[in-house]
């Protein structure tokens, strides 16, 4: 079964032209150009980043449990009248010198209770995502590849044009799907026949084809699908590489390193090992998306090495990967701390010199 170099899409001069197993893809702006795929339009942002419930945590009682009791009433026949006794007349004791009047203290008056308010409780509201990620998982794990990249699509246009929204999008169940997009062993699946590729290099040679080699011609083979769908897992992990390190820097106002993003790793892996050449280079131009000056150092060194791959297409995007990264600045050194110099210590002849000296 043989396999088409992804490149041959770029080298035809004739125009217009069909674009095989090829994806142009500006990560700035990211447009894809399959047959027949549009990609779906956002819906507007209404909800925060993060949503808390409205309602109290702690609501108090419709009821105090403790709640004052009516004493019982209780009919009893009148007292029988009794006759009062004479009330003598009051002694009055006066106090000594050294023993001081004792003022009687009224009682307080006993304070009736006030009634018990009902509290109206509610139901603390649910929040639900506003994006479904099983939605998104379902899409993306599909077998269908057209299914996938319109997903990929969706993914990416939300993240630049919908960022509120597309923080939903920030887990660990997206990220790793999309890793497994990316390193996807595609040996196995079928490639263009023969006749494709014959009628392929007709067309790129600019020689006259019908209509029916034509459409032969632009069949996309589940394995070219596949490859596409590489490159379109790779600019879309950095979209959110990106989405992600701007917002724990606006949380925590701190940078995370370059090694701990979450699938950044995964694209240098395919820069390094990836057999296809078109995702190779596609792995350069998007960690050049996510660069900055803290990674400066980091990413040198990979277009660096990228810079001497036997492939035309992958030097050329490591150089053009280097060119916009030396416009990056570089971090300050941290400015020294200025010392005192040390005292000069005394020699054992100066200090025999200043003791016969005292003496």
């Amino acid at each position: 079964m043989m396999q088409v170099p992804l490149t041959q899409a770029t080298q035809c001069q004739t125009a217009p032209q069909p674009n095989y197993n090829a994806v142009k893809i500006d990560i700035h702006n990211p447009q894809v150009n399959t047959p027949g795929s549009q990609a779906p339009a956002s819906a507007p942002v209404t909800a925060p980043i993060y949503a808390y419930p409205q309602a109290q945590v702690y609501e108090m009682p419709q009821q105090s449990i403790y709640k004052p009791q009516q004493e019982p009433q209780q009919v009893s026949s009148p007292p029988a009248v009794q006759e009062v006794p004479p009330v003598p007349p009051p002694v009055i004791i006066q106090p000594s010198i050294n023993q001081a009047a004792v003022v009687p203290v009224a009682a307080p008056a006993p304070v009736a209770p006030a009634p018990a308010q009902q509290v109206e409780v509610k139901a603390p509201e649910v929040v639900t995502p506003k994006i479904d990620l099983n939605e998104f998982i379902t899409k993306l794990t599909s077998p269908d590849y057209e299914v996938q990249a319109k997903a990929m699509e969706s993914i990416a246009d939300m993240s630049q044009n919908s960022p509120d929204k597309a923080t939903e999008l920030l887990d660990v169940k997206i990220i790793d799907t999309l890793l497994g997009i990316m390193s996807k062993d595609t040996t196995k699946l079928e490639g263009p026949t023969p006749q494709q590729l014959q009628i392929r290099e007709k067309i790129m040679g600019g020689k006259t084809v019908t209509e029916a080699e034509t459409a032969e011609a632009n069949k996309i083979t589940p394995m070219e699908q596949a490859e596409r769908n590489k490159q379109y897992s790779i600019y879309t992990v950095a979209i959110l590489q990106k989405l992600y390190g701007s917002e724990i820097e606006k949380i925590n106002n701190t940078v995370v390193p370059l090694t701990e993003l979450p699938g950044a790793a995964g694209i240098v892996e395919q820069v390094k090992t990836n057999p296809n050449p078109m995702v190779r280079a596609s792995g350069i131009d998007a960690l050049s998306y996510i660069q900055r000056p803290e990674y400066k150092q980091d990413l040198t060194t990979l277009f660096t090495v990228a810079k001497k791959d036997q492939d035309a297409n992958v030097q050329q995007a490591a150089t053009k990967a280097l060119e916009k990264l030396a416009q990056v600045a570089d971090i300050p050194a941290p400015t020294p701390a200025t010392t005192a110099p040390p005292a000069p210590v005394a020699t054992d002849a100066e200090k025999t010199a200043e003791t016969q000296k005292k003496a």
